[in-house]
């Protein structure tokens, strides 16, 4: 590797051409941490018009630099990767790639609005997702905006994925502060608090070996949200304090 990072071999990497990909591997190497090999899924996105701004921290977790591709990190940090010609984390190219790779965990960064399939979970291989949202009280989508609107704050929740939405085993959850206004929610902001949960997991893993349970869920505790009507997400914009003047 390029970087002195510590590699985690026996963890792999299921990745999109996504901010929430970006983040992960950004605050990951960031941290001198990286996995051992990443599943790249599909092609990457056209270059957006306009370019995004640059890495920084806010409330001490780094928002990504959506300018920096994800092959563009990969190389630089020294990565091993495949490169996959299907979006779809349930293809038989996924399975056949993950048997292969043999892991003992796998970070799920797959495309939004995609459901993790029980042929991939009967691997019986770990499949670590962080969730946006202080489970079991917000499984679901959005849960950010409806956090905002109920408590002022966001939240997220790391868990092992199982064959419903939302409900597996908890490792770690962990509240974070509502971003000033005009903050980029969705492409960084939301992505940043999952990457710096997940840090926190693999940190622990890398200790101890483990992923520690930290609660069992049960299935009809809690509330399940859908995607927010968008005059309820802008009321959530709408309630986020007022940037600090420099």
């Amino acid at each position: 590797m390029s970087r002195a990072c510590t590699v985690l071999n026996d963890v792999v990497m299921i990745a999109a051409h996504s901010a929430r990909s970006q983040a992960y591997l950004q605050t990951l190497l960031a941290n001198d941490l990286a996995p051992a090999h990443v599943l790249l899924l599909g092609e990457a996105n056209a270059p957006a018009a306009e370019p995004a701004p640059p890495a920084e921290l806010l409330h001490g977790v780094l928002l990504p630099d959506l300018n920096v591709s994800l092959e563009t990190s990969l190389a630089a940090a020294g990565i091993a990767f495949s490169q996959l010609d299907t979006r779809d984390i349930n293809a038989a190219a996924v399975r056949e790639q993950v048997q292969a790779l043999q892991p003992k965990v796998i970070i799920f960064s797959g495309y939004g609005g995609q459901l993790v399939g029980a042929e991939l979970i009967d691997l019986g291989i770990p499949l670590l997702h962080v969730h946006s949202g202080w489970l079991p009280d917000y499984r679901g989508s959005t849960t950010a905006y409806y956090s905002l609107l109920e408590e002022g704050r966001c939240a997220a929740s790391a868990l092992i994925l199982d064959k419903q939405i939302d409900t597996g085993p908890v490792l770690a959850r962990k509240h974070y502060p509502a971003p000033p206004m005009g903050t980029d929610i969705d492409r960084r902001y939301d992505t940043a608090i999952r990457a710096d949960l997940l840090l926190q997991v693999l940190r622990a893993y890398q200790a101890t070996g483990e992923l520690a349970i930290e609660m069992q869920q049960e299935v009809e505790h809690g509330n399940t949200y859908y995607v927010i009507h968008p005059v309820l997400k802008h009321l959530a914009l709408l309630s986020l304090p007022a940037a600090e003047q420099p």
